[in-house]
């Protein structure tokens, strides 16, 4: 999937707050929107290459998205709202085995106090579908969230209370970089999100992980990886 048409490379220099950094792009500083409210210290740190693409809008205060951070070989996609378009994408193509029997995809679905991103449907069931982007890897192991997420720990609950009512219930966190070799949730940040992830598996949520490949402009689903609670 491409994640942008054109991207230019640029240097890190700051976090302005949680949506805007500045770069260094063709010896200029530029202010860049982060579609990413996790706090990247990993992967963004100053100096740092990254990429950036041009999305001018009479509506917007910058003109750039940082899209992708290098870690050394390694790309990183930054912007959270990929991973869904990205698992939509593989939902029509039928990519994903463990939901290749459903063939009605609805988005961004009320259910109890959050809204899910995905209810997928066939005549015989249903199963609520919720995306989460991880960018955090340490020691080959993705941990998901950087920040706490009290949005987070309401997603996971609405899926439980989906699953008690006779749906189908699942999260998958798509690794938005090829280099993790497994996925845990990261209790040193949300103790809470991740008791909540665990009670939710016992509950029967399936808890999926996907790595990706990266390019500058381009990511694709690499493979499923293990999860461990």
């Amino acid at each position: 999937m491409k994640i942008a048409d054109k991207v230019k490379q640029a240097s890190f220099l700051r976090r302005e707050n949680r949506f805007a950094c500045l770069v260094k792009l063709a010896g200029n500083i530029e202010t860049a929107h982060l579609a990413n409210s996790g706090r990247l210290e990993t992967v963004l740190t100053p100096g740092r290459t990254v990429f950036v693409t041009e999305r001018p809008s009479p509506t917007r205060t910058t003109k750039y998205d940082l899209v992708v951070a290098a870690l050394g070989e390694t790309y990183v996609s930054v912007d959270d709202r990929v991973p869904m378009e990205l698992v939509n994408e593989a939902l029509v193509q039928k990519a994903l085995p463990q939901f290749q029997q459903y063939s009605s995809i609805r988005r961004e679905v009320p259910r109890g106090r959050s809204r899910l991103d995905f209810l997928l449907r066939n005549p015989t069931s249903q199963c609520f579908l919720e995306i989460k982007s991880v960018t955090l890897v340490r020691n080959s192991v993705a941990f998901f969230p950087d920040a706490p997420t009290e949005r987070g720990r309401l997603h996971v609950e609405s899926l439980v209370w989906a699953k008690k009512e006779g749906y189908e219930a699942a999260i998958l966190f798509v690794i938005q970089r090829e280099d993790a070799e497994g996925f845990s949730p990261n209790d040193e940040v949300d103790p809470e999100f991740c008791q909540a992830l665990r009670l939710a598996q016992i509950k029967g949520v399936s808890i999926l992980a996907y790595k990706c490949r990266v390019k500058p402009n381009e990511i694709e689903l690499a493979g499923q990886v293990p999860v461990k609670l």
